[in-house]
């Protein structure tokens, strides 16, 4: 750990770039463009106000959700570090908020990839003659089950009831054929729930094998970092999209369609008026975008210095949006049609969640003609988006390791080999027959209120801790502009109050969670609240600690922990080989002030120019002077490179070879 006046070290293995900017922007829409875009928003939108939903969230998309996009590129892309270093060099006193991260993303990688077991469990079962979850299957359903719209009623359980075996008799509940094969063939769920602690049950074989097929997949595309996955993601990024516009086609053809669509849309203003509805809108858009998980810092440092970033983050945040507009028109266009054919309302067959991807879909979904290929496609849709998002997630915790240990990169690949291994190990709990409780409570613990922690701690750290007025001169440097007063009121004031309003509003309505009706034990909240506290106590743990180091230190005592590195301060002034160069004029005079007026170098004095403005493909920032300059004189034979020690009060004169800036 550094405190100010040391330099940080180093690493003498490059950490590396984008191959193009392209591969940014994929990685940032595949990253944000997730599975909740698909099975999330639409029935949240259905749910609270249907097109009036999209009035609170793209209120909030403008005031919370593009603000802190930009935000976190940014940072990232002038630290050219990932989420855990970058907070060592510009604000040790906050490195918390960079261990919380990167936990937060590990333990969501984990049972991440547990989801994307589940499609590719229903991917490989979509190349059959017949698709089994429409069918009841002795080998696996129960006396529960019914095919919806078959000759078989649903009402055939009627005034029958199973002993609960405590004297009583619990009625049955009839279950279709989608939902029998979800609970009992693909999840092998236990209806009773958690018992003993450690008493899992038994290790599903099949879906042990899909998710090590999955970090298999992890494993290849991250093999060699950004060098491998920037390749990947050209058609894991592109590819679901292709598949959606196929799905809105064959979808608003379909009879019914406008059924599904008038139940999602049509406005319900007086939902407005709720404040949940604000709070749920609010909370889509800071989930879906992933702020505050790391990964938007940690794809930002792998920029070049002066990318475009503010215009990356304008057109992923809004790409975000449409996507879920369009995911929303695909999903209740099709469940449309399916009511439309069952004779009953889309209600009936509309369900939130995975309910949605793995239940209520894949029963749409077959009542299309060949619907084993709709089925592949969408399933195969779903993986890649998933992937995309296991990317950003597990690459953030790789990113934190190389940085903390430069020296590793030499062996990435054993390494990110051995990670895929224990987020393997650890993830085979979600796969036993109560693994779907686990994974619930880990979603609900460890991935819910923990994030809106770390959210209000990074801002209050980045904007009031090292300051609006140094990250705006951090900005400056990289792109040549200063944010306006948009950014700043968002920043300073919207933002961060948004986000404590959220989490205020969390927990007055946070409810004791369990698995629909079935409870969990007292351990299991135990081990929930342990989730969310091993990422938020890093917070102050770390301050602690690095307010030990440096009070030990007996440098700048407690308070420097509240300074950015002498090397970060330096990126500001540091443009390398970039640097501009002076044509001499005879007819100036040294200015010795400021310039080191040695026999062998010639300078020419402070003139009246007020900025530079260096061609693109000169490799210069446009709008630099010389106050933005810093570094010693190098004579280069009849042309001499200026870099001015102090900030200078008036611009310079800048030459470029033979010709005048």
């Amino acid at each position: 750990m550094e405190t100010p006046g040391r330099k940080i070290y180093k690493p003498t293995v490059e950490r590396g770039h984008w191959g193009s900017r392209v591969e940014f922007l994929l990685s940032c829409v595949g990253y944000s463009v997730g599975l909740g875009n698909v099975w999330r928003f639409p029935f949240l939108a259905y749910e609270n106000g249907g097109g009036a939903f999209l009035i609170p969230y793209f209120i909030l998309l403008v005031l919370v959700g593009k603000p802190m996009y930009f935000m976190e590129a940014a940072l990232g892309q002038f630290g050219q570090v990932g989420p855990l270093q970058i907070w060592v060099e510009m604000l040790p006193a906050a490195v918390g908020v960079g261990v919380a991260m990167v936990i937060i993303s590990m333990i969501v990688a984990i049972y991440y990839n547990v989801i994307m077991a589940y499609c590719l469990f229903y991917l490989f079962n979509s190349f059959t003659s017949v698709l089994p979850w429409t069918v009841c299957d002795p080998q696996w359903s129960d006396e529960r089950c019914y095919v919806r719209g078959a000759n078989t009623s649903s009402l055939r359980l009627e005034d029958q009831c199973v002993e609960d075996g405590i004297g009583g008799c619990k009625d049955l509940v009839p279950q279709t054929s989608e939902e029998q094969f979800w609970e009992r063939k693909v999840l092998d769920i236990r209806s009773e729930g958690l018992g003993e602690f450690g008493d899992f049950g038994n290790v599903k074989m099949d879906l042990a094998f899909y998710l090590l097929m999955s970090w298999i997949v992890v494993l290849l595309c991250l093999a060699k970092g950004i060098k491998t996955s920037g390749k990947a993601i050209y058609f894991t990024a592109t590819f679901p999209y292709l598949v959606m516009l196929v799905l809105l086609v064959v979808g608003l053809t379909l009879p019914g369609a406008e059924q599904g669509l008038y139940f999602l849309f049509v406005p319900k203003w007086e939902k407005l008026a709720s404040f949940t509805v604000w709070r749920r809108a609010a909370s889509q858009v800071f989930f879906s975008l992933g702020i505050s998980w790391g990964g938007i810092i940690m794809f930002g440092s792998y920029n070049k210095f002066n990318a475009q970033v503010h215009v990356d983050a304008h057109i992923v945040s809004v790409i975000d949006f449409l996507t879920s507009i369009l995911a929303s028109v695909v999903i209740f266009s099709t469940l449309g049609h399916s009511a439309h054919k069952l004779g009953v309302d889309v209600e009936s067959v509309a369900k939130g969640g995975q309910g949605l991807a793995f239940v209520a879909y894949p029963e749409a979904l077959s009542h299309l003609p060949v619907p084993q290929v709709w089925s592949a496609i969408f399933f195969l849709m779903l993986f890649l988006l998933g992937l995309d998002s296991e990317f950003a997630l597990f690459e953030t915790v790789l990113c934190a390791i190389f940085d903390t240990f430069p020296r590793l990169r030499s062996v990435k690949l054993v390494v990110t080999s051995l990670m895929c291994m224990v987020c393997f190990l650890l993830g085979l709990p979600c796969i036993t027959q109560t693994g779907q409780y686990v994974l619930n409570l880990m979603d609900t613990y460890g991935a819910s209120l923990s994030v809106l922690v770390i959210a209000v701690a990074e801002m209050v750290a980045l904007m009031w801790g090292y300051g609006f007025d140094n990250f705006s001169l951090d900005i400056k440097a990289m792109l040549g502009f200063t944010p306006g007063w948009y950014f700043k009121v968002c920043w300073v004031v919207i933002s961060p109050l948004l986000l404590v309003a959220i989490f205020i509003a969390s927990c007055a309505d946070w409810q004791q969670p369990s698995y629909g009706s079935t409870p969990y034990p007292t351990w299991a909240h135990a081990i929930g609240w342990a989730l969310t506290l091993v990422s938020v106590i890093q917070i102050p743990f770390w301050m602690f600690i690095m307010m030990m180091v440096s009070l030990m230190s007996g440098r700048l005592g407690f308070w420097s922990i509240f300074y950015p590195s002498d090397s970060w301060v330096e990126r500001r002034y540091d443009i390398g080989d970039n640097t501009f160069i002076e044509k001499p004029d005879s007819t100036l005079a040294p200015n010795s002030h400021f310039l080191d007026n040695s026999t062998n170098t010639c300078y020419s004095s402070v003139s009246n120019t007020t900025s530079l403005h260096l061609p693109p493909d000169k490799m210069g920032r446009p709008g630099m002077d010389c106050s933005t300059i810093r570094g010693h004189p190098e004579a280069k034979a009849d042309q001499v490179k200026i870099q001015v020690f102090t900030p200078s009060p008036q611009p310079c004169k800048y030459f470029y070879e033979d010709q005048e800036f």
